[in-house]
């Protein structure tokens, strides 16, 4: 099964995630405006699958407001999303990147979010998980960078879609284990919590000091580790509907 959901017939710049489009229409519009040739297909991973010549030159991206980014952070939505990017680019072989779009004070205003946190959360997407984070101050600049970089990669004709996905494995029961790990603190730390602690179990029983004691895990990550294993779940109204 390829990035997308059905076989494109002409040759475009960039799909737009049908969900994506949805809520964005204005971009969408934008980007069509700017001369690029743009189709709405639902996407397996991202908002914005750019083509390319060079199928290896193609860019996946995932947009997220800074206020947008925040929530996904308090839930731990981003690791997920982290990990989706970086599977598309190594199955696929496309590049994985985050437009981050707004003013990050933001993030202060209007949440409890210390500033520090957030940087510390991008620090890790771009050195842990190797996924560059390009800042734009809106939607119109995020429309002026997809156009212009659609245009950089090469003239509409030429591009292709990505080449078809081969059919993967089964997780094995160790992966599983570090799959579930990454998603509390990404590649590096996971690796890092399983050879201290050994378990999963382990790492959920542990204190806040316990865990400090593990290279790059500082209190605050501590306690964001400590809280997610010790804090009851909420369900939403959608939850109680089900």
């Amino acid at each position: 099964m390829p990035v997308v959901s059905e076989k494109l017939l002409t040759p475009v710049d960039i799909i737009v995630d049908s969900r994506e489009a949805a809520k964005n229409r204005d971009i969408v519009e934008k980007l069509r405006a700017r001369g690029v040739r743009v189709a709405v297909m639902e996407l397996e991973a991202g908002d914005y699958y750019l083509l390319a010549r060079e199928a290896s030159k193609a860019l996946l991206v995932e947009r997220k407001t800074v206020l947008d980014f925040a929530n996904s952070v308090r839930d731990n939505r981003v690791w997920d999303q982290a990990k989706r990017l970086s599977e598309a680019a190594r199955r696929d072989g496309v590049r994985p990147v985050i437009i981050l779009e707004g003013w990050l004070g933001l993030i202060e205003k209007r949440t409890r979010w210390n500033i520090a946190a957030i940087l510390r959360i991008l620090d890790e997407l771009v050195l842990d998980w190797g996924i560059p984070v390009i800042p734009t101050h809106n939607k119109e600049s995020t429309a002026a960078w997809l156009a212009a970089k659609a245009k950089a990669l090469g003239r509409t004709e030429e591009k292709r879609v990505a080449r078809l996905r081969v059919e993967k494995k089964p997780l094995s029961l160790n992966d599983r284990i570090l799959y579930v790990t990454e998603g509390l603190v990404g590649p590096v730390l996971a690796r890092r919590l399983l050879r201290h602690f050994g378990t999963l179990r382990n790492i959920a029983n542990a204190s806040v000091a316990e865990l400090m004691k593990v290279e790059g895990i500082g209190e605050v990550r501590a306690r964001e580790i400590y809280a997610i294993f010790n804090t009851s779940w909420k369900p939403d109204r959608k939850d109680e509907e089900e």
